[in-house]
């Protein structure tokens, strides 16, 4: 929370009403200027009012942008459309941005992964063998399930 002087007003804002008045003037010698006016602030809070990022007036964020130039390109957007559209606007941004922001909006997929049922080795899962039961049941035994595949290697 801010700290303020007496009388309930923010430090912070005395100290940049005082830079605007005093432009050139030192974190040490706002300080002073302060204190003369009664209002006790350290030298780290007056450097940090002077000399602090600056806010870009009328802009935001870039991964706002980001999200706003993507959903103005539709649902197959690509990070190069964005960039090059944040471009004309005078606002760079990276395709690694682009393309976290566009996985955070969910217009990105995740993973493919693997498909079910086919294990990394190759070996025979848990799933193979509930498919090969029910075609055991279908055809009604095991010899003839096995004529049966015999029959499909056959035609393929």
């Amino acid at each position: 929370m801010a700290k303020k002087a007496k009388d309930g007003v923010n430090k912070s804002e005395l100290a940049r009403k005082y830079v605007a008045a005093h432009p050139a003037a030192s974190p040490k010698e706002i300080v002073e200027g302060l204190k003369a006016e009664g209002v006790e602030v350290s030298v780290a809070l007056a450097s940090k009012i002077k000399y602090g990022r600056k806010k870009k007036a009328g802009r935001g964020n870039k991964a706002e942008a980001i999200r706003t130039a993507a959903k103005s390109l539709g649902k197959k957007v690509r990070p190069r459309d964005v960039i090059s559209m944040l471009e004309v606007q005078g606002i760079t941004v990276t395709s690694a941005q682009v393309s976290a922001t566009l996985k955070r909006m969910g217009m990105r997929r995740t993973g493919r992964g693997r498909k079910p049922g086919v294990a990394a080795n190759g070996s025979i899962t848990i799933n193979d063998l509930i498919a090969a039961k029910k075609l055991v049941e279908k055809v009604g035994s095991v010899e003839a399930a096995s004529q049966a595949l015999s029959a499909l290697a056959k035609l393929s």
